[in-house]
């Protein structure tokens, strides 16, 4: 599935190639496929119950068994059975939800309501039924589609496949598309007879897919050198090109790490280039570190998965081969660069780990080339940085960072005697180059990989071999005495001369302060932008006089 892609500022055409290989192979997880039925029987119906469409049949069963969104969800069957459900008890649900075009304007507007069914599993306790979610899921939307209806705007509701219904199929565990449909059928015939669905209605050019995933699950000792993988595979793409990317880590236990990260650009790595953004993320469940190690939740997965396009149509259901060739190839990709084997895996319920079937896929090479490039040009802004003859702040930061493999605001502060604002100025700025990025709350802030943390710690020795800690510690000292100094200066002169004068600063139009109320901003708006390391301590004033307790 792919398509052409316009050229980069960098392409690794020169050092990126493909070699065969062979991976166990990754789980087909989460999964959706979209349907649309051409099922108006009665166009002309003076009732909307009358046109024949399965969403009106699933709103009169609505109105007849429910009719109130107090009853939901209601147990529309309680003994469903099909020959792909795991050994267990199961239900069909019935909810709905307010959809996002309906009929009317203004206070006229009425919306019309979605109907879900979603499978449950349950046991029955004190007569009552306990119902949960089963790990194999299946969630199914039925969505109206009528050229008459509106969002509520006013702007009209487009049927690019014409009126009738819409179904949305999500489920767990389905190597195929067609598996996918099958079981969306199953629970729509269950709930609503046998002839609910007729296949003869079904648009064949509407049968696409919104999502797919592709995972393992690997050995928790993996999961340091993988993230770093990502982690350079995420430098690599922003290097090479005006890449779309969000990335976030999020720590949600000590010693565990939350690693997402979404782009359009993977071919950059010599990954074949798709029409989709790619998402890649490595996730264990909320209380892993409860569990005893030879528990398979205790373990963590490394997923990549794909949830729409941002232009032209989704995937067709017969590109679903190209599409998890796509997910499964940046998995095992990955799996390898981290050194990840065979071994390593880890068997659950749905993953064989070490006893799944091998998989040849087609390997990209060149990563090797590709960071020692990447690793030059970081050299280069190193030594650029500490080679700084106007100020040695940026060297002093960045040997404290070296040194302690990381370091907080506090700590740069404390062993630079900077002042709060200038290291926030100059961490933005490295971050901004590639060189160090900030993570967690309190901030801490890291050289990008532990290649770099080691050939930073080379360049600063070789820019100042001389230099020594008691040099280090002195010059700090001599920056907090000479704040003090300022200090006691304009504490002596409160009338704040010069620029310090807000009305003369900014009639002269240079760079001075601007009375807040003057400004198009909130004062939200500058938290907001302080928060994202916008703005600085050296951006922002606040009275002095009759401040209220917490600001004196």
């Amino acid at each position: 599935m792919s398509i052409d892609v316009s050229d980069d500022p960098v392409q690794f055409d020169d050092v990126t190639g493909s070699e065969a290989d062979t991976f166990p192979l990754p789980r087909a997880h989460g999964a959706a496929v979209s349907n649309h039925l051409a099922d108006v029987v009665n166009p002309d119906a003076d009732r909307a119950a009358d046109r024949g469409t399965l969403y009106d049949r699933a709103l009169t069963y609505w109105r007849e068994h429910v009719g109130d969104v107090e009853e939901e969800p209601y147990l529309a069957v309680e003994d469903f059975d099909a020959d792909w459900l795991p050994d267990g008890r199961y239900a069909l649900i019935l909810t709905s939800s307010r959809w996002k075009a309906g009929t009317g304007t203004g206070d006229d507007y009425r919306a019309y309501y979605e109907q879900h069914l979603k499978l449950r599993e349950y046991d029955v306790d004190d007569g009552e039924l306990q119902l949960r979610k089963p790990p194999l899921a299946l969630h199914v939307e039925i969505i109206p589609q009528f050229e008459q209806m509106v969002y509520k705007s006013g702007d009209p509701l487009e049927c690019p496949y014409g009126e009738g219904t819409r179904l949305l199929g999500w489920t767990t565990w389905a190597e195929d598309p067609f598996e996918i449909e099958r079981r969306m059928y199953d629970a729509l015939r269950a709930v609503y007879g046998p002839g609910a669905v007729d296949l003869d209605d079904r648009v064949d050019e509407a049968r696409r897919l919104p999502k797919a995933e592709a995972h393992i699950r690997f050995d928790i000792d993996k999961k340091a050198p993988l993230i770093e993988t990502l982690d350079q595979s995420k430098a690599l793409i922003d290097w090479g090109g005006d890449s779309q990317i969000e990335a976030h880590q999020k720590r949600q236990k000590e010693g565990w790490l939350e690693w997402v990260f979404t782009s359009d650009r993977w071919h950059l790595l010599g990954f074949e280039p798709q029409r989709y953004s790619t998402e890649v993320k490595v996730y264990q469940a909320n209380d892993w570190h409860r569990k005893p190690r030879s528990y398979y939740a205790h373990h963590p997965k490394l997923e990549a998965s794909y949830a729409g396009v941002d232009r032209g149509k989704l995937p067709h259901v017969s590109e679903w081969d190209d599409v998890l060739e796509h997910l499964r190839t940046v998995v095992a990709t990955h799996a390898r660069w981290a050194g990840i084997e065979r071994s390593d895996l880890i068997e659950d319920d749905y993953f064989d780990g070490p006893q799944s079937e091998p998989w040849d896929f087609e390997r990209p090479t060149g990563r090797r080339q590709m960071l020692k490039r990447r690793y030059e040009d970081l050299s280069t802004d190193i030594y650029r940085e500490a080679l700084k003859e106007s100020t040695t702040a940026v060297y002093d930061i960045l040997r404290v960072i070296a040194e302690h493999d990381g370091a907080n605001y506090d700590a740069l502060e404390e062993r630079t005697g900077l002042a709060r604002s200038t290291v926030r100025y100059h961490v933005r700025r490295l971050a901004e180059e590639g060189i160090v990025y900030r993570k967690g709350n309190p901030v801490m802030v890291y050289f990008v990989s532990e290649v770099v943390l080691e050939r930073a710690r080379e360049i600063l020795r070789e820019v100042r071999p001389e230099d020594t800690p008691e040099d280090r510690d002195g010059r700090a000292e001599e920056r907090r005495e000479r704040r003090e100094k300022q200090q006691e200066d304009a504490d002596d002169d409160p009338g704040g001369t010069g620029n310090e004068n807000d009305e003369d600063a900014s009639s002269t139009g240079g760079t001075g302060f601007e009375y807040l109320a003057r400004l198009s901003a909130s004062i939200h708006d500058v938290a907001y932008l302080i928060e994202r390391d916008q703005l600085d301590d050296r951006d922002v004033r606040v009275r002095r006089d009759d401040l209220p307790p917490p600001l004196r």
